[in-house]
């Protein structure tokens, strides 16, 4: 669905954050070191990223020869030209640019929060509803936003990609999704209630705050930079 590769590595190491924050209310987001930086990053999610990027370039540099069946020289080569009719004409390139300037960094940092928030969701409505592990419902959540996520992003980066419409609107399916995220997580707010006796740890709350000061100044004096410039072209 993202198909860029520094984005892809942003919401590993997002969500192991996510969970190095909240594992003082989630007993399963207790891993070891080893386990955060090693298994996931490092093993799991690395060769998930790597096989995603091999698929996509895959896609994106094949040559689709559309011809007729009867055309085909014998029996593997009609049956490769009938299972290729189930797959796309084209492979469409979704570039995000977060580069871009401020606003653009903003927007593509806001599709990463709200992607995580619906990664912490999972753990979150499963413990905050008395879900067991097992429950195929927990299943089927996923496959549901799986199915949303697709036109999601796709309007999204439509959305960002676009400039030629003048009055650009998110499409109908981002709504959606937003709606459908702040709902779960009002939930949780809502039946976690009383079940988190543990306040954050200290050093949290001054890491992300660090953060969330480091992350603003910089946006602030990458938004003086480009205004200053535009005013020198004017004079």
């Amino acid at each position: 669905m993202i198909r860029n590769q520094p984005l892809l590595w942003v919401l590993s190491i997002g969500f192991e954050l996510m969970e190095l924050t909240f594992r003082h209310m989630l007993p399963n987001f207790n891993e070891c070191w080893w386990d955060s930086i090693v298994l996931d990053i490092l093993i799991c999610n690395w060769f998930g990223i790597w096989a995603g990027m091999k698929t996509v370039r895959y896609f994106d540099g094949r040559t689709y020869e559309w011809v007729g069946l009867s055309r085909q020289p014998n029996i593997m080569s009609k049956v490769k030209r009938t299972l290729g009719q189930f797959t796309p004409a084209q492979w469409d390139k979704d570039e995000w640019y977060p580069l871009l300037g401020p606003w653009r960094f903003i927007q593509v940092l806001s599709l990463c929060v709200i992607f995580m928030t619906i990664e912490l969701n999972t753990f979150f409505l499963k413990f905050c509803l008395w879900i067991p592990p097992r429950n195929p419902l927990i299943v089927y959540r996923l496959v549901l936003w799986w199915l949303i996520a697709i036109p999601t992003i796709r309007e999204y980066n439509t959305y960002l990609q676009d400039s030629r419409n003048s009055v650009k609107k998110v499409g109908s399916f981002c709504w959606l999704s937003l709606a459908i995220c702040i709902i779960e997580l009002l939930i949780c707010i809502k039946f976690g209630h009383g079940l988190f006796p543990k306040s954050m740890p200290s050093w949290l709350i001054i890491f992300w705050t660090t953060v969330a000061t480091l992350l603003t100044m910089f946006l602030f004096v990458w938004t003086w930079k480009i205004y200053r410039t535009m005013i020198r072209k004017r004079l």
